[in-house]
């Protein structure tokens, strides 16, 4: 039996995000990044629709999932400010088609390598929930 019981509370959002296929091995990015869009976040992860699945002849999913060799490196460009970005490690748990657009791209389900509680991710959640009161709902939540 599946439980819908998330270990997180999600908010809507359009984030649009820069992905890279980051190499930790030699510490670099790899290839060309994807321009996607991020439509749920939460502080555990996120999900990202992206218009294709590989980035330097490696597929993310495949590449990243239970492989410490390669990760996501998303590139947050703060509303506002171009010389402000937020890079987030992440990896892929799951994808599958975008059928409901019309680009037929991919959605992937992320799961957030930086610890739920930096600074990273607690800018993203005060930019995911504009309205004060809604932030401090979602943090209350997650870490009580």
């Amino acid at each position: 039996m599946k439980s819908d019981k998330r270990k997180a509370k999600r908010v809507s959002v359009e984030f649009p995000v820069t992905v890279y296929l980051f190499d930790n091995r030699e510490n670099t990015r790899r290839g060309v990044p994807l321009e996607g869009r991020i439509s749920d976040f939460s502080p555990l992860g996120a999900r990202l629709t992206i218009p294709t699945m590989t980035v330097d002849g490696k597929h993310l999913f495949y590449a990243c999932n239970g492989n410490p060799d390669y990760a996501l490196d998303l590139a947050f460009a703060l509303e506002g400010s171009t010389e402000r970005v937020i890079s987030v490690p992440a990896t892929p748990v799951w994808f599958d088609r975008d059928l409901a657009s019309e680009r037929k791209g991919f959605i992937v389900g992320l799961k957030f390598l930086a610890d739920s509680k930096s600074p990273e991710i607690r800018i993203l959640c005060q930019e995911a929930c504009q309205d004060e009161q809604r932030f401090f709902s979602l943090w209350r939540r997650f870490f009580q």
